[in-house]
């Protein structure tokens, strides 16, 4: 009868395992200085995520460190790692869409953090913009930071398969909050959302979009509002709302700046 051997632990895990942040950092400058991302494919991913998994305990914190230039490395090694991303995406981003795929909170807060987000709107992969998915697969508590940090050109002037520019799928999250829109509200003025369409220049606008879901925010309970949003994609269709005119307070954008055009409030 045969004996069944038991399975030897991945050697590369291991061995990271037992790597301090001086050595990872190795790694990817080594592929940098190789110009290639081949040479250690296979340990990358789990560079990546032991390094920033080493330095912060939260998605939160490493956001918030980072922004407020409080970085746990030297600004020479945050430049290497923007430079390798740089590199990845250049050869078609496998290991930035990897990260996006297989990465925990930490590693796609990181990513988003150091890389250059216009390279991350330039790869796709299935038809799917890099930048697109790490919108919808960023963790809900820090993805305020990604909005702001992405800000109005990509956000408006890069669209997706369906031809509607990245702010839509914002709209279309399903955990979708307050703090989502209060960053969007913080990139983009009333103006500017009127101006922001479909690449046809039909249908609605990102304004009436936005209305729209903030009214849904105040009327529903968070789970009947979500499942709404999953039938509806970026587009939330108006339910009939049992107050009186009375008890109907309007609604108020008054965190979105009104442009010197535009006197009327909302």
């Amino acid at each position: 009868m045969k004996r069944l051997l038991p399975l030897q632990p991945n050697a590369h895990l291991s061995k990271l395992e037992r790597c301090g942040s001086a050595e990872l950092l190795r790694i990817f400058e080594a592929c940098l200085d190789s110009g290639s991302t081949l040479p250690a494919s296979n340990l990358l991913d789990g560079a990546w995520g032991r390094l920033f998994s080493e330095l912060f305990l939260s998605a939160e914190e490493l956001v918030e460190e980072i922004q407020q230039g409080e970085g746990r490395f030297k600004n020479e090694h945050e430049q290497m790692l923007r430079n390798f991303i740089k590199m990845d995406c250049a050869g078609g981003g496998s290991f930035v869409f990897s990260v996006i795929r297989n990465g925990g909170k930490i590693d796609r807060a990181a990513l988003f953090m150091i890389a250059d987000l216009d390279d991350l709107a330039g790869i796709k992969r299935d038809g799917v913009l890099a930048l697109e998915m790490l919108l919808d697969a960023c963790d809900k508590k820090v993805r305020p930071a990604l909005i702001r940090k992405a800000g109005k050109t990509l956000l408006s002037r890069v669209y997706d398969r369906r031809d509607l520019p990245l702010i839509f799928t914002i709209f279309g999250l399903c955990d979708l909050g307050p703090d989502d829109l209060d960053a969007i509200a913080s990139v983009f003025s009333k103006e500017d959302l009127k101006n922001i369409m479909s690449r046809s220049r039909t249908g609605k606008t990102a304004l009436e979009v936005f209305l729209s879901v903030a009214e849904s925010m105040k009327r529903y309970p968070q789970m009947e509002r979500n499942a709404s949003l999953v039938r509806n994609a970026f587009y939330i269709s108006a339910r009939k709302d049992t107050r009186t005119a009375k008890e109907k307070q309007p609604l108020r954008l008054s965190s979105i700046p009104h442009s010197s055009h535009d006197r009327k409030r909302p």
